[in-house]
């Protein structure tokens, strides 16, 4: 199993949290004899996982871009920290 890289931890909560409410939901609209207020309850907490995973889903304004370029049979990635380096060269 490949390890757990910041990366991937990033990219794989947002999934997990997603997959959590929709559980939630589903257990609550399935559930026989639920009162209102824990039907009310429980969609309530599913909705806030998905949205929870929708915002960390989000991508923030401190996360550099870059492009990736082919040339030939290599591929040639371009980041900022990349740029910066061929400025200073």
């Amino acid at each position: 199993m490949k390890s757990l890289t910041p990366e991937l931890i990033r990219a794989i909560t947002p999934l997990f949290m997603a997959g959590i409410g929709a559980i939630i939901g589903v257990a609550v609209l399935v559930s026989p004899k639920i009162t209102d207020a824990k039907w009310s309850a429980g969609l309530g907490l599913a909705g806030t996982a998905i949205a929870g995973a929708a915002g960390l889903a989000q991508s923030s304004k401190s996360e550099p871009d870059f492009s990736v370029k082919q040339k030939g049979d290599t591929l040639q990635v371009d980041t900022p920290a990349n740029q910066h380096n061929d400025q200073n060269k």
